[in-house]
């Protein structure tokens, strides 16, 4: 099995140390273009989830559950407990003088994969694209959708994940990234797809494989760099273990995936760049 806090630890310092040096809309970066990163614990039971600094993932899970609702207004992510919407939706044109309450994030990840140009749900067909024809290579949700990037209050950073079906009964998938926070957005990029993963296998009776990550524009944001320093020095521990409960992709709230015995080290705040 390999080691997700290894192999994330070597990707980050691979690229600071041959990552070009970008201006960005967000802030300066490090970036490498074309990376990846494979991850393959949760075939041994085991959630990949990083042990150096503390990850919330309650937040994150909430915000799967929000795009497996469809959601497009603030308020949705926030009463399943997920804040990170918050600083994108209040930058957007649309929500100017807007109240949080009353804000919309647009037809972001939920919309596309639940009901694309209002007519597809990519969720439902995915499933029983999985049960009718396990073999095929075409078992893909995609987020990209060029028409209706306007009505976005961000673009998709994960643009596409394709899912593989093995001889020895696992689930594989592959996610594609546009763009990626290696240190604020990716681990918690990794969990999502991780939950996403186990509910795909339920609704499909499969075991959860392999996770993988295909990444584009792979970057570090120049604000990041020496917190990094500290956070890559603390010890690597023990990953946890999950228990998913009674619930399908419709249903599907935070509390329905634990994390047994999560083992983690000190909380790290580092800068949000929006």
């Amino acid at each position: 099995m390999r080691n997700y806090d290894v192999d994330y630890i070597d990707l980050v310092n691979l690229v600071c140390a041959k990552g070009e040096r970008h201006v960005t809309r967000a802030g300066e970066t490090m970036q490498l273009f074309g990376t990846q990163l494979v991850i393959d614990c949760m075939r041994n039971g085991y959630f990949p989830i990083l042990t150096q600094r503390q990850i919330f993932y309650k937040g994150v899970l909430g915000e799967l559950a929000a795009f497996l609702r469809g959601a497009t207004e603030l308020r949705e992510f926030k009463e399943l407990g997920c804040n990170y919407w918050d600083a994108n939706a209040k930058a957007w044109p649309p929500n100017i003088d807007r109240k949080p309450d009353d804000m919309s994030v647009g037809v972001i990840y939920g919309t596309q994969w639940r009901n694309w140009e209002g007519k597809l749900d990519q969720i439902e067909v995915l499933i029983k694209g999985i049960k009718k024809d396990p073999g095929s290579r075409r078992h893909i949700l995609t987020t990209w959708n060029p028409s209706e990037l306007w009505a976005m209050c961000l673009p998709p950073c994960h643009i596409l994940a394709q899912f593989n079906v093995t001889n020895t009964g696992k689930l594989d998938c592959c996610v594609t990234m546009r763009s990626v926070d290696l240190i604020l957005g990716l681990p918690s990029d990794v969990v999502l797809y991780a939950g996403l993963l186990l509910l795909i296998c339920r609704e499909t009776e499969y075991s959860p494989g392999t996770l993988i990550f295909q990444m584009g524009d792979t970057h570090i944001y120049a604000d990041h760099v020496a917190l990094w320093a500290k956070q890559r020095v603390q010890p690597i521990l023990q990953l946890p273990t999950w228990s998913l409960a009674e619930c399908d992709v419709d249903s599907f709230h935070p509390n329905d995936l634990d994390l047994y015995n999560y083992q983690h080290g000190d909380k790290i705040v580092y800068p949000f760049n929006a």
